[in-house]
């Protein structure tokens, strides 16, 4: 999954890569999904679909990304959501809220927790690329078939002793080098995330996920759907769009 999310909201692309290749080393499959996945910007809408037992809730979103460092994202549905805004540089996350009129600044435990009512977290949103290389060790555990598609299963482990997702395990596609699924642990085992791929398509030549889903198992009966609508890469981004100032603007 490259985190979920991580996700999450912000977004992934991928280009064509080689199909007839044979990876043994489970940190260069982990390089192969990066250099799939750089993008220098994007545009992307959507909608969230959350399901907690029987009731379910839509959450329509536009985003603007560059790169996997840099995101702009605004809600424009529910009524009670519609203007909610969510600013992300590097691991800096600030949230405005337009019934208070005030901007909250989230770290530490505050990014454990779910980012508007979904089973993805702020931290899910924070994660680049680079804290897998950096702060996990990557393991090739073997290999599986999911959906038809045999997949690499990579392993890791955190070097951090606090680190949220302790244990992950990912199952990525070895032709597309896409994480299709991934499942997330605490360091005590317990089971704590799990994210899917339901849908890809193709933009521009490059492989994207257009539908996910993840459970989060601390939640009874609860799954978050992520479905982009619309996706534009290498857009032009107007100045001052990573900004507490633009957070404000009505």
């Amino acid at each position: 999954m490259k985190k979920i999310i991580w996700i999450l909201f912000v977004v992934f692309l991928v280009n064509v890569v080689s199909f007839s290749q044979t990876l043994t080393d489970a940190m260069e499959i982990l390089e192969k999904i990066d250099q799939n996945m750089v993008y220098k910007t994007a545009y992307a809408e959507g909608e969230m679909i959350i399901t907690i037992k029987n009731r379910k809730i839509t959450k329509r979103f536009s985003s603007i990304a560059q790169g996997n460092e840099k995101s702009f994202i605004e809600f424009l549905s529910p009524a009670r959501d519609r203007g909610t805004k969510i600013l992300k540089m590097d691991d800096i996350v600030k949230i405005y809220y337009p019934s208070a009129e005030r901007i909250l600044r989230l770290s530490g435990h505050m990014l454990r927790q779910s980012m508007m009512g979904s089973d993805f977290s702020f931290e899910d949103m924070t994660e680049r690329s680079i804290t897998l290389r950096e702060e996990y060790r990557a393991e090739l555990t073997g290999d599986e078939t999911i959906d038809d598609r045999l997949c690499y299963q990579v392993t890791l482990v955190s070097k951090i002793p606090k680190q949220t997702y302790f244990t992950r395990k990912i199952w990525v596609d070895k032709e597309r080098f896409l994480g299709l699924k991934e499942e997330l642990y605490a360091k005590s085992g317990k089971l704590l995330k799990v994210m899917t791929v339901n849908e890809i398509k193709i933009y521009q030549r490059r492989f994207y996920p257009v539908k996910i889903t993840l459970e989060d198992k601390l939640r009874a009966n609860s799954k978050t759907e992520m479905i982009i609508t619309r996706i534009d890469f290498d857009v032009q981004i107007p100045p001052g769009t990573f900004s507490e100032r633009n957070l404000l603007k009505k």
